[in-house]
């Protein structure tokens, strides 16, 4: 496995030379509301600030939030990104910042990581849990979206290739992303599971969750 510092290089790098390209790649079924997305957004009051980790293009979530009225802080680690984020979401607020900088206390009503936590290695995984945690206020919510690993060991294969660009990605099965949300006091509420295929990504094994921080 690569060292943590080797793997956000590697995937700044991939995102900034992907973001004009991966916008018209992007797959459809990301623009559809999943169900626990509803749900995420039903249990927010209204104007509640949201904190969306790795907000990419800000396609679709920022733009989503946006639009249910929600106000909206997006990071993300690659600068290109949040060029073509600003564009299609002028009305969030959005900072160059690795997820594993992050260091808000009791600040968000919300936060949505979709996928992004992929990039993470099982190390640094935990480490942005417990900074998620933290930067929720009490009864906020975690709308996180992830893909189980295709084989028994999910450290295997962890290095793929996006639109001719190589960066880490790890897949994580259910029992760890419970066990290493329940100890932060994170009770999950709801969980879907999906098989999505598209050009880009091919055949994923997609896990929707939503978190309630006691």
């Amino acid at each position: 496995m690569k060292k943590d510092d080797d793997i956000l290089s590697l995937n700044k790098t991939a995102w900034d030379n992907l973001a004009e390209k991966y916008e018209k790649h992007r797959p459809i079924w990301l623009d559809e509301l999943n169900v626990l997305f509803d749900l995420f957004c039903s249990l927010l009051s209204e104007k509640s600030l949201v904190l969306d980790i790795g907000s990419g293009t800000g396609l679709p979530y920022a733009k989503l939030l946006i639009e249910r009225g929600f106000s909206v802080l997006g990071i993300d680690i690659s600068p290109q990104m949040l060029k073509v984020a600003q564009r299609n979401v002028p009305q969030a607020e959005f900072k160059e910042l690795s997820m594993t900088e992050l260091n808000y206390e009791n600040m968000f009503d919300g936060a949505v990581s979709s996928f992004s936590m992929l990039l993470l290695s099982p190390l640094q995984f935990k480490d942005v849990a417990s900074r998620i945690a933290r930067a929720l206020k009490k009864g906020g919510f975690l709308y996180l979206s992830l893909n189980e690993p295709w084989g028994e060991d999910p450290d295997e294969h962890t290095i793929i290739e996006i639109l001719g660009e190589k960066m880490y990605s790890r897949g994580y099965f259910i029992e760890e992303v419970i066990d290493i949300f329940t100890p932060l006091g994170m009770k999950l509420l709801k969980m879907h599971k999906e098989l999505q295929t598209s050009e880009i990504f091919g055949e994923e094994h997609t896990v929707s969750y939503v978190f309630r921080l006691k």
